[in-house]
């Protein structure tokens, strides 16, 4: 039986503990022998204080041993032999939890070293941040892409961007955690964010990659989409207007001769003018084309001012009212009374507009039974969020990939620039615009912005 030693000297003590003081009792009131009594009771003041020094000597070896659990040292040494089978029993059950620990803790360091190593090496930076807003651990690729170290202040990084360090400290509980920003060397950084929670504090995890050559890379795909869609609408134009042009010519010309006058006839001249129509029509096709293109490559520069954003969508709901068939979608909302951002009023205007637009179109296009399109806006710290979804038709896949790249259009009157003009604005005021699709199959657009202070 497992410490039985001890569990026989504490029962034995107990019961000495008790006969004396029976004993002594006995004689003082029975006997009336107060002599043998107060020698009884000197012996029950001995046994008491023979259990307390008994617990006081196993207690000190116990705190010794928590004490050092507690200052993350394994180096106490019980004795070998104390002469007492039921300490010693204790002694060793002491050094078996030392050595469990002792080992538990190589293990722990053991572990932290790898996980350590790994992350040194890793090729994405990684840093962490207490409430305080210091860096309390980064790795080399956080340094190297940051500038920063351990121990520095998150207000460091507003050498790369003023509202980085916003970004990070006030971003909680918040479904964007994440931002591009791009340092002095031209890299574009994008932040991804995440929290864990202990006892005493909150601290911000910070994952930071270079996607300057992924974004590059898409630039370099989209210009080559943004071309074939340029070759493909021009030559529709073009196309027509060529071959009407030889048709008509072959009209009044006949062995590379221009024919006489008299050899017109009623059905030339009707075909002519029909021609002629279409040509005109194609060549004004290709103008608006020409156009559109003009308003995207010359974007205006956004002129920032303090504007009330549950405003600007309760007054671009009003402008939308005049859109055909919109009366009969129904709304939801669920948009706070205020939201003060910096931006710029007319083009952000534009943005929901254009979006509103398009959802309306597709409910109506497909016939959706209870159409509606839902509107929510949300504010964590800096960074708000208005998603504006739809219960229509999902978007294909390979559509999906496609809707933000200039003039690509599945509409027959579509001019292919609204939601690319769109995203082109977001993005020069610091946001960007997403497309996802919910568990409940409703399509969401939705307009990420950061608020900058004046």
């Amino acid at each position: 039986m497992p410490y039985k030693h001890f569990y026989q000297a504490i029962l034995s003590r107990l019961l000495i503990i008790i006969l004396l003081a029976a004993a002594a009792t006995f004689l003082y009131v029975e006997m009336q022998a107060i002599t043998f009594s107060v020698l009884l009771v000197l012996l029950l003041i001995g046994a008491v204080i023979n259990i307390i020094n008994y617990f006081n000597k196993i207690n000190h070896w116990i705190a010794s041993f928590l004490m050092g659990i507690e200052n993350d040292d394994t180096t106490l040494k019980t004795p070998r032999q104390s002469g007492n089978k039921a300490i010693d029993e204790i002694y060793k059950a002491i050094d078996r939890l030392n050595e469990i620990f002792k080992k538990t803790k190589i293990d722990i360091n053991t572990q932290e070293q790898y996980f350590r190593s790994v992350i040194d090496q890793s090729a994405t930076g990684l840093f962490s941040v207490n409430e305080k807003g210091r860096v309390v651990n980064i790795n080399p690729a956080a340094t190297k892409l940051t500038q920063i170290s351990a121990y520095h202040h998150v207000n460091s990084l507003l050498a790369i961007d003023e509202v980085l360090p916003g970004f990070i400290m006030e971003n909680s509980g918040t479904n964007m955690r994440s931002a591009i920003f791009e340092n002095k060397y031209g890299q574009k950084l994008l932040f991804k964010l995440s929290e864990i929670k202990t006892h005493d504090e909150t601290i911000k995890l910070v994952a930071v990659s270079d996607i300057t050559k992924e974004l590059d890379n898409r630039e370099i795909d989209a210009w080559i989409k943004l071309a074939r869609t340029l070759a493909h609408e021009i030559m529709n134009n073009i196309a027509p207007i060529t071959s009407l042009t030889q048709v008509i010519s072959g009209y009044f010309t006949a062995n590379s001769q221009i024919i006489k006058p008299e050899n017109v006839d009623a059905t030339m001249i009707s075909n002519t003018v029909k021609g002629l129509g279409v040509i005109e029509e194609r060549g004004v096709g290709l103008m608006n084309f020409v156009e559109n293109y003009r308003k995207f490559t010359k974007l205006p520069e956004p002129h920032f001012k303090l504007v009330d954003l549950s405003g600007l969508v309760e007054h671009a709901l009003l402008a939308a009212s005049a859109y055909p068939g919109f009366a009969g979608i129904q709304i939801r909302k669920s948009i706070p009374e205020k939201m003060m951002i910096l931006s710029d009023e007319q083009l952000l205007s534009q943005v929901i507009l254009n979006l509103m637009k398009n959802a309306s179109e597709a409910l109506i296009a497909g016939a959706t039974d209870a159409p509606y399109i839902s509107f929510k806006l949300t504010q964590f710290g800096n960074a708000i969020k208005l998603e504006i979804a739809n219960n229509g038709p999902p978007i294909p896949p390979e559509i999906k990939e496609q809707i933000f790249v200039p003039f690509y259009t599945t509409k027959e009157n579509g001019s292919g620039i609204g939601l690319s003009l769109s995203r082109q604005i977001v993005l020069q005021m610091g946001g960007d615009i997403t497309v996802s699709e919910s568990r409940d199959r409703l399509t969401i657009f939705a307009v990420n912005l950061v608020s900058r202070t004046g």
